[in-house]
């Protein structure tokens, strides 16, 4: 066999992250990780199983290359062998299936395949250790996993179950590694931030963390991972005291509120309610200004949702005006309690998902024209598309600009016309990663 790896991932920046894990830990052993899935002996697919749809694509995934590549071995990992295991068992399209908890369980399954001592043994702890290096500034870095909540319609929990935090030591030792390799940007990912520390002892949280990550030395810049309302509303006042007096941190925050009737929230099992969400979105742009970038999920369509409570939702959008809202037409996942309530018709989701999409355009495209008047400094961190390049400003907006600039170069940009989910911009004058982060820190603005 050649040794050749290849690796797909679907779903979150944790899947992600848990995918560098696996990557870094197989090329330690001494296998090599390709990007020509036809150049492999062996697939492994790192699975996301939060909706239906990408439960889908995942299937259908499995079934292609399982029909173009008969003679390779094929690997499921992450979170869909543990929240379908029957339909999993059913269609047989892997020869092995491992949780997101057992990625040492698929190293080693791995190794003994090709015949491959693993020297010094891998543990859980070490798979941290092995950082591949990528063609990219950033960096998704899974701090915690599982969380703290019993949400009626989330498998994600029978997936990941309660929360498995990164100690803050080793999160420093890991941020520490990526920057003097030169990343940028570390996105700070997990299943619920808030929930972070909550296992460790002695017990910590995402306030520590975020206050050890901002005393590290180096040229970077975070993003805060999502957060249910009820933490952010419990440590607010620390959360804009770090981001007034620290640079480290974009000026986003991801809180998903997931609909804006309480009444529907105690049918959730969420755990907080519209309150903690609008206080939270109302003190973070007066204290740390309009601008400020909220993104939100919403659920249209679960059970129980009646008119009214859509009603509430909409309303909620318009009060707390959200830059992203990540919409979830209801699709029950196996094995949590909103699978077993009565279901609303198909059309009365498919047609309220149509309207909260509508307005949240509206919404989106009007948070962007706020920064028709600004120019200012941004990171140039992904490819676009037909040529064009990525980049975020100090509020996390995205900024698409023509080709003349590179990954990790620092341009100064003027607004030029605002789409809802993006902005374009011209350049007027670029750094060329020479000057670091100075001219990008939010405290500059």
């Amino acid at each position: 066999m050649s040794r050749n790896i290849y690796i797909r991932t679907f779903g979150c920046p944790l899947n992600k992250f848990d995918s560098l894990r696996i990557e870094g830990s197989l090329r330690y052993i001494g296998l090599k990780i390709v990007d020509n899935i036809s150049e492999s002996d062996l697939i492994i697919v790192n699975s996301c199983g939060v909706k239906k749809q990408t439960e889908d694509k995942v299937i259908d995934y499995l079934k292609h290359i399982k029909s173009r590549y008969p003679e390779k071995k094929i690997l499921l990992a992450g979170c869909l062998p543990k929240i379908n295991p029957t339909r999993i068992n059913r269609e047989k399209l892997c020869d092995a299936k491992f949780g997101p908890t057992e990625i040492g369980d698929l190293v080693r399954y791995v190794a003994k395949i090709y015949g491959v001592g693993i020297k010094p043994l891998i543990r859980e702890a070490d798979i941290h250790d092995h950082i591949p290096l990528k063609n990219s500034i950033t960096y998704p870095l899974g701090v915690s996993s599982g969380c703290l909540d019993k949400c009626s319609f989330c498998g994600t929990r029978n997936a990941r179950g309660t929360v498995k935090s990164l100690d803050i030591d080793t999160v420093k030792k890991i941020v520490a590694k990526l920057v003097r390799r030169g990343y940028k940007e570390i996105l700070l990912t997990s299943t619920d931030l808030g929930a972070y520390g909550f296992d460790l002892k002695p017990r910590r949280n995402m306030i520590d963390l975020l206050r050890e990550i901002a005393s590290l030395e180096g040229d970077f810049i975070v993003r805060i991972g999502m957060a249910n309302p009820r933490w952010i509303y419990k440590w607010l006042d620390e959360i804009i005291e770090i981001l007034q007096t620290t640079h480290k941190f974009y000026h986003f925050l991801h809180i998903p509120v997931q609909t804006g009737s309480d009444r529907l929230l105690e049918i959730m099992n969420r755990g907080h309610g519209t309150m903690e969400y609008i206080e939270s979105v109302k003190r973070l742009r007066k204290e740390l200004g309009n601008r400020f970038t909220i993104a939100t999920d919403i659920i249209v369509g679960h059970p129980g949702e009646s008119e009214a409570d859509f009603e509430q939702t909409l309303d909620l959008l318009k009060e707390s005006r959200p830059d992203y809202v990540n919409i979830s037409k209801f699709f029950p996942r196996p094995n949590t309690p909103a699978k077993y309530m009565k279901q609303l018709p198909t059309q009365v989701i498919k047609e309220r998902s149509r309207e909260v999409s509508r307005l949240t355009d509206e919404i989106m495209l009007d948070r962007n024209r706020l920064w028709e008047d600004w120019t200012g400094h941004v990171l140039v961190n992904e490819y676009g598309k037909n040529g064009t390049m990525m980049a975020r400003n100090y509020a996390y907006k995205i900024f698409v600009l023509d080709s003349r600039v590179r990954l990790g170069d620092i341009v100064k940009v003027k607004f030029k016309y605002a789409h809802p989910t993006w902005i374009e911009a011209d350049i007027v004058e670029v750094s060329y990663g020479d000057g670091g982060l100075r001219g990008f820190y939010p405290h500059i603005h």
